[in-house]
């Protein structure tokens, strides 16, 4: 199927791991130029390296603590400069700590808040005018199952995944008429380093092996299986590509069917 992706460009935060580094190399493999960020150099210059190798796209690494705004948009500008403008952006970046309610600091709740709420929050404000000037673009947050499911070691994740649901929502509904069409993706359990700090956790907490907590884990999957990172990815394919030009202000759901809720 043909996108239509050759040629645009696009940013991807948290870049160098996990779902943003196959979303990465997704949008490279479709003919997009591509930024990517992240706070460790020396992964963020591994991940841009291999996925320029492996694709013969540019792939441009920007260091970017999304707690900074100056880092943000010194992102955004060096993107422009080096790679004509932005067409795409992807809000992935997260930093989290799996722990109970009781042990979340104040500092633990504000870090969590400040990196995702606030990061998407400044990466889209940086990013809409850009687009605008070239007759649209796309934004995608990535936010998480936590946003429906009650979780013990995911408390600060339920709170900033729903709120970058809601952010897709009313940004989208205020820039779609300038062609800028915003969704968000909930990922269920995914094949990422996060996922196993959070398999870790669970198995100290219940005294038993990484492995066991991860089988008990695939047990409440439908599919039998963890996501794996090029599934989001494909779906954020789909989402930014032409044939995605009447889908904005929605979330959707790829987690195997382990979410129990109905959503009409």
């Amino acid at each position: 199927m043909e996108l239509g992706l050759q040629g645009k460009v696009a940013i991807v935060t948290g870049g160098s791991k996990g779902i943003g580094r196959a979303t990465a190399l997704g949008l490279a493999q479709e003919g997009a130029n591509v930024a990517i960020c992240a706070r460790g150099v020396e992964d963020l210059e591994e991940a841009a390296a291999e996925i320029a190798e492996l694709t013969g796209r540019t792939v441009l690494p920007v260091r970017a603590d999304m707690t900074v705004l100056e880092d943000i948009q010194n992102l955004v500008a060096t993107t422009v400069a080096e790679l004509g403008g932005v067409d795409i952006l992807v809000n992935n970046a997260v930093n989290s700590v799996a722990a109970p309610f009781l042990e979340l600091s104040d500092e633990d709740w504000l870090n969590h808040i400040n990196v995702k709420i606030m990061g998407y929050v400044r990466c889209s404000r940086e990013v809409v005018p850009h687009m605008e000037r070239r007759g649209g673009g796309r934004i995608i947050n990535i936010g998480g199952m936590a946003a429906r499911n009650a979780g013990n070691l995911t408390n600060s994740n339920g709170v900033t995944n729903s709120a970058v649901s809601n952010i897709a929502k009313n940004l989208g509904d205020q820039v779609a008429h300038l062609g800028i069409l915003v969704n968000c993706i909930h990922p269920g359990t995914t094949r990422t380093p996060r996922q196993v700090q959070l398999l870790e956790r669970r198995a100290r907490d219940a005294n038993i092996t990484v492995e066991e907590a991860e089988r008990r884990a695939v047990s409440e999957i439908p599919i039998g299986r963890m996501v794996e990172p090029e599934e989001i990815a494909n779906l954020i394919l789909f989402l930014v590509s032409e044939k995605a030009a009447a889908i904005t202000g929605q979330t959707i759901a790829v987690e195997g069917g382990a979410g129990r809720g109905v959503s009409y």
